[in-house]
């Protein structure tokens, strides 16, 4: 895996092309993007939900959430400012409250999203990571929530 120093660019100004939204599986999703990694999850038999919930203070709806893997993944054509801040405030409820992972996808790259960092993927990465959670996924962690020391995520190869 890469090192975790890669954040996302994040991208300014107003978007060039807008996303194309589709159905999938009698699901209406927002971009062709997601459409292609429902496919994807699909076909390598990863049960799946769009948008079921609105997570944290932020109430940001993440894309996907894959519950026999106890994780999640938000889908980007575009990384702006408001995921810039919003995604690891997302990824530290996830792990606090549920013991659960954040993953962004986007078109060429992808990324473990932690409260602190990004931690930069390859593509065939993320759908390593995504299906060989570490050992204690799923698991909320047994430290105090209001430790504020650095808690440090592992993905196993």
């Amino acid at each position: 895996m890469s090192s975790g120093k890669n954040k996302p660019h994040v991208q300014r100004g107003k978007r060039r092309i807008p996303s194309l939204p589709g159905e999938y599986h009698s699901v209406e999703m927002r971009s062709q993007l997601e459409i292609h990694f429902a496919q994807e999850l699909t076909r390598r038999d990863i049960t799946w939900r769009y948008e079921p919930e609105r997570i944290g203070p932020g109430h940001y709806l993440v894309d996907f959430y894959l519950p026999d893997l106890k994780c999640w993944v938000e889908v980007k054509g575009r990384f702006d400012s408001r995921e810039s801040l919003l995604l690891p405030n997302v990824a530290l409820n996830l792990k606090r409250d549920r013991g659960e992972r954040l993953f962004l996808y986007m078109k060429d790259r992808a990324y473990l999203v932690g409260p602190r960092h990004y931690q930069e993927l390859t593509h065939d990465e993320l759908w390593d990571a995504i299906q060989n959670p570490p050992p204690d996924a799923g698991q909320p962690p047994d430290d105090d929530p209001g430790d504020n020391r650095r808690r440090v995520w592992r993905t196993r190869r």
